[in-house]
């Protein structure tokens, strides 16, 4: 099994590279340590997932098949094995608790209060003297939350009758079931576990219920559950799968348009609705009140694209007010308001291609047009062709495609011989993404901005950027407005952390350029459980949409140093180095 201090590394390989020094100095123990539990880690994580180096001694937690992985982790995890049985038993005792888990009485008791705090917000976990702990939850929903633990592991708590072969029987004939369409067949089997488990425990429904199709499934299966419960669980199925009727394109059109707020870009599209109202239908037919992923799987599409993050928490709060529904897998919203940023970028991105022969020229023009986004290639054969279109435009990228050695004084060439492979195409990419941010870092990162910040040592996290956003307001870089949408967006949590440097932000309705204003910390302080040293205070217009690429860059170069680069910077030209 994992211990706490190897399920901490999985954890912090997963977000970012991590020097041994400081996976050794997080956990409390000696670098020798770190490099036997990276070593028992990958023998327990084989074909699934591997730590490797990643460079600078830096480790990284590269992982294969996300599913597995996620399952095998859950295998090792005490916690949901302990969570099954409090749901199961209407009151258990500690000493029940590691009997029935084979684990120490200390264990279980150093367990429970992280438990309770764990899924505070889910459900909560009660005691009564002299009895035990319980759960204190209604019984649709102790059903559903046993039900995903079963999801997760269908062997999470042994059940009399259930084996590997009965269970791929259950299997095989839920897959035919098409009496509720929105519900997989795995969810459907996880209900039927969860009240094969409780059966003994849930009253007979008020008013019968169709379940001829899951009393053969279980009959076939050989899992034995009785009309009453059947009828139960066949009436729970129908309020989910009315649940799921209920959302329609309108009513997410209707949300949508609810949670907009001043200043985030437009980005409602007819893709944008459909993937929304999908996702909203499986999270009411399918209620996932425990967490399938960890959070750390949030961070890369945070730092890439927090305007969409942004969009996507507003609108996941403001459905939460609404419905009592959990957002399974809560970084897709994100993930889908990203590519609707993606698909509302219109500006082209003028690149010049040299080429002396036709051809070549002709297929490498086609080739770059269609891998890269947005990008509007123009060809030309001679020096003086080039020198001729860029005194009518300023090229983003000049790719030398030709047998000349290029001049370009400041302008930035790539030189790709012959016909442009899949390597040179990512080369365009990568160079695309940032290349108007290298070339004038101080444009996006201003000097005038920047200051050092003797914080207190008990000062709150919100006072610090109160009075950082209303001392930028002083210089006139940062609106009154601005300033008070930045504190408002640090309260609502998810905060925005890259390497030990924060970076609170807001959307401007103003067409200015990126302003990014660093600022040292006079010590370190904890947010959102993470180690800041320093900050970038930063606001985005929405009109500018080629420069919301300024966080992803900002985060890749963030991420490319050591946590120590990062604690060693302590002004603004330390700052600007790094970014170019």
């Amino acid at each position: 099994m994992l211990n706490e201090r190897q399920f901490s590394l999985l954890d912090a390989l997963e977000s970012q590279p991590v020097t041994l020094s400081v996976l050794a100095r997080q956990t409390g123990v000696s670098a020798r340590t770190i490099l036997r539990d990276i070593d028992y880690l990958n023998f327990t994580l084989s074909g699934k997932a591997h730590i490797r180096t990643a460079g600078n001694a830096r480790y990284q937690l590269e992982i294969v098949d996300r599913k597995s992985y996620f399952q095998l982790l859950q295998r090792h995890d005490n916690d949901d094995r302990m969570l099954a049985l409090l749901l199961i038993h209407p009151v258990i005792s500690r000493a029940q608790l590691a009997d029935a888990l084979d684990l120490p009485d200390a264990w279980v008791a150093e367990r429970l209060p992280r438990l309770k705090t764990r899924h505070a917000k889910t459900f909560t976990l009660a005691s009564r003297p002299g009895a035990g702990h319980f759960i204190d939850v209604g019984e649709s929903k102790r059903i559903m939350l046993l039900a995903n633990l079963f999801r997760k592991d269908p062997f999470v708590s042994p059940l009399v009758g259930v084996t590997p072969a009965s269970f791929a029987v259950l299997q095989e004939h839920c897959r035919r079931l098409a009496d509720w369409p929105d519900i997989s067949a795995d969810y459907l089997i996880s209900l039927i576990l969860a009240v094969y488990a409780l059966r003994e425990q849930l009253p007979a429904p008020s008013s019968g219920a169709h379940s001829h199709s899951l009393r053969s499934c279980t009959d076939r299966a050989g899992i034995w559950i009785n009309t009453a419960i059947l009828g139960r669980l066949a009436a729970l199925l129908d309020d989910l799968q009315q649940h799921a009727n209920d959302i329609t394109p309108a009513r997410v059109t209707e949300l949508l348009t609810a949670s907009a707020s001043a200043g985030s870009p437009h980005v409602v599209d007819a893709q944008l609705i459909d993937d929304l109202t999908g996702h909203l239908k499986r999270c009411v037919a399918m209620p996932q009140w425990l967490a399938e992923i960890r959070q750390g799987s949030m961070n890369n599409l945070k730092a890439a694209w927090p305007a969409a993050f942004d969009m996507s928490v507003k609108f996941i709060n403001h459905l939460r007010t609404l419905m009592d529904v959990p957002v399974i897998d809560s970084d897709l919203p994100g993930l889908y308001f990203a590519c609707a940023l993606e698909r509302h970028q219109h500006e082209s991105t003028p690149v010049v291609l040299v080429a002396d022969q036709n051809a070549i020229a002709a297929i490498n023009q086609m080739a770059i047009e269609r891998e890269v986004l947005n990008c509007r290639v123009i060809v030309v054969r001679t020096r003086d062709e080039l020198a001729a279109v860029c005194e009518e435009l300023t090229p983003t990228l000049i790719v030398n495609n030709g047998h000349d050695v290029l001049d370009c004084g400041p302008r930035h060439v790539l030189t790709i011989r012959n016909i442009i492979t899949a390597a040179g195409i990512d080369q365009i990419k990568d160079f695309l993404a940032s290349a108007f941010i290298r070339q004038q870092p101080e444009r996006f990162f201003p000097a005038e901005g920047y200051f050092h910040y003797h914080n207190a040592a008990n000062e709150s996290w919100a006072k610090i950027i109160a009075a950082i956003a209303k001392q930028l307001s002083a210089r006139e870089l940062l609106t009154p407005v601005e300033a008070l949408r930045i504190c408002q967006r640090e309260l609502e949590g998810e905060n925005l952390i890259v390497n030990r440097i924060a970076i609170p932000h807001c959307w401007s309705e103003q067409s200015k350029s990126f302003r990014g204003f660093f600022v040292t910390l006079e010590r370190a302080l904890s947010v959102n459980g993470e180690e800041v040293k320093h900050l970038v205070m930063a606001c985005a217009s929405a009109a500018n949409r080629q420069e919301l690429k300024v966080f992803s860059f900002l985060a890749s170069v963030l991420n490319g140093h050591s946590a120590e680069t990062i604690e060693n910077i302590t002004d603004y030209e330390g700052f600007i180095a790094l970014l170019r």
